[in-house]
């Protein structure tokens, strides 16, 4: 049982198109595997500065900045 010419070309496209969403599908399950790092665990504890904060104010996103910068907050 030959196959004509189109039908070869068609399961072609439809292999290439199987084997593009596999690669995808599996290029976005180990992207979202990999842990993202934060700035916490970016910096050695050992060079996290020792004086406390004495305040804080709000800047323009509404988010809290403690006062001086780099301090620990409480």
């Amino acid at each position: 049982m030959a196959t004509s010419a189109p039908n070869r070309i068609r399961h072609l496209v439809g292999a290439f198109c199987a084997a593009a969403l596999l690669a995808a599908t599996v290029g976005v399950a180990a992207a979202e595997a990999v842990p993202g790092t934060t700035k916490a665990t970016a910096q050695p504890s050992s060079t996290a500065p020792k004086e406390p904060c004495t305040g804080y104010h709000y800047d323009e996103e509404h988010n809290r900045v403690w006062d001086p910068p780099g301090c620990t907050p409480p």
